[in-house]
C-alpha cells in the first residue's frame, strides 16, 4: 500500500513569536549550506549480469553546478566495501562538491586493465549526466586510497591511452584536473624490497591477482599497470597530492616516494606528505589530513 500524498495549502506561514522562559535562539543559515543528500547504488555500466554502481553525496541546494570529486575505495583490487568512506566524504559535499564513490570490477572477476577502464567509464558517465547531478564537467578531481590510490594515479597519468577506455559514453572525457593519492601502489615489482605484512611477489598476492599471474614472472603486464610507466616531461599532468603513513604495514612508504620522485623529475606539479604515526589507513583520516586535501582541491579544482 502506497503512502497517501500530503496536500499542501497555498498560504504564508509567519515566523513564530513565542518565547518561553529558558528557551535559547540559534540562527539558521539562509543558504542551508551544510545540507546534502545521498543517492545510493546508481548503475553506470552493465557487463552481462554484472552491474557496476556509483554512490553519490551532493549538496541538497540546487544551485550548482559543483565540482566533482570521484572517489575510488581501496580493497586490494578485491571486492570493495563501496560505502566505507561515505561518512568522511560527506564532509566534502557539505563544502560544495558532488562526491561519487565508484565501484569497479574486482580482480577475481576480471584482470587489469578492467579496473581502470571502469573508473574512467564512471567519470565519463558522470560527465554525461552532469545536469542531472549538478556537476561542472570542467572541474573534476579523482581521489583514492590504497588500490584506489593506484587507480586514481593511473587516471591522472594515462589520459589518451586507448586501452584504458571503454566503449561507453565515448563522447565524454575521462580526464581530471587534480589527483589525490592516499598510500597507493605505484611500482608493483618494487613492493617486496621493503618490509610488509604481504608477500607481494606471491602468486596469490593482490598484485599478482590483478595482473593474472605472479608479478615477477610478468614484468610487461606489470609495467602496464604501474602509474610511473606513464610519467614523462612530454605531457603535462594534473597536479598530484600524495599522502602516506610512515608505518604502513601493507603498501610500503617507498611506493609513494617512487611516484613523487618520478613526477618531480618530469617537472610535474606534485605535493607529498608523510603522515607520522599512521598505518595503512589507521590514524590517517584526521581533520588535519582532510583539511590538506580540501585546500589542495580548492586550489586546483
Amino acid at each position: 500500500m502506497s503512502a497517501p500524498k500530503i496536500k499542501f495549502r497555498d498560504m504564508h506561514v509567519p515566523a513564530d513569536q513565542e518565547s518561553p522562559e529558558g528557551m535559547q535562539i540559534v540562527y539558521g543559515d539562509q543558504n542551508d549550506g551544510y545540507a546534502c543528500v545521498y543517492l545510493p547504488d546508481i548503475e553506470y555500466a552493465q557487463y552481462e549480469d554484472r552491474s557496476l554502481k556509483i554512490n553519490i553525496v551532493m549538496p541538497s541546494r540546487a544551485k550548482g553546478p559543483y565540482p566533482l570529486l570521484v572517489y575510488v575505495q581501496g580493497s586490494g583490487w578485491l571486492p570493495q566495501s563501496l560505502y566505507m568512506a561515505i561518512p568522511q566524504l560527506s564532509d566534502f559535499a557539505h563544502h560544495g562538491y558532488v562526491v561519487a564513490s565508484v565501484e569497479y570490477r574486482h580482480s577475481l572477476e576480471a584482470t587489469f586493465p578492467a579496473q581502470i577502464q571502469d573508473v574512467k567509464t564512471a567519470i565519463r558517465y558522470l560527465r554525461a549526466n552532469a545536469d542531472k547531478y549538478q556537476i561542472d564537467p570542467a572541474r573534476v578531481a579523482v581521489w583514492g586510497d590504497s588500490s584506489g590510490g593506484h587507480l586514481s594515479a593511473l587516471v591522472g597519468v594515462s589520459e589518451g591511452f586507448a586501452e584504458f577506455e571503454s566503449d561507453l559514453y565515448t563522447e565524454q572525457s575521462s580526464g581530471v584536473k587534480a589527483v589525490v593519492d592516499f598510500y597507493g601502489p605505484t611500482d608493483l615489482l618494487q613492493m617486496n624490497k621493503y618490509p610488509s605484512k604481504v608477500d607481494h611477489d606471491a602468486g596469490d598476492s593482490p598484485e599478482s591477482l590483478l595482473i593474472g599471474g605472479p608479478i615477477q614472472e610478468h614484468p610487461d603486464k606489470v609495467s602496464r599497470a604501474n602509474p610511473i610507466t606513464y610519467i614523462s616531461r612530454e605531457k603535462a599532468l594534473p597536479p598530484f597530492l600524495i599522502m602516506h603513513g610512515d608505518q604502513d604495514e601493507l603498501v610500503p612508504f617507498n611506493q609513494s616516494v617512487l611516484l613523487y620522485e618520478a613526477l618531480k623529475e618530469a617537472g610535474q606539479d606534485v605535493t607529498f606528505y608523510k603522515v607520522k604515526g599512521a598505518g595503512h589507513g589507521s590514524r590517517f583520516w584526521t581533520p588535519d589530513v582532510l583539511e590538506i586535501v580540501r585546500k589542495f582541491l580548492t586550489a586546483y579544482v
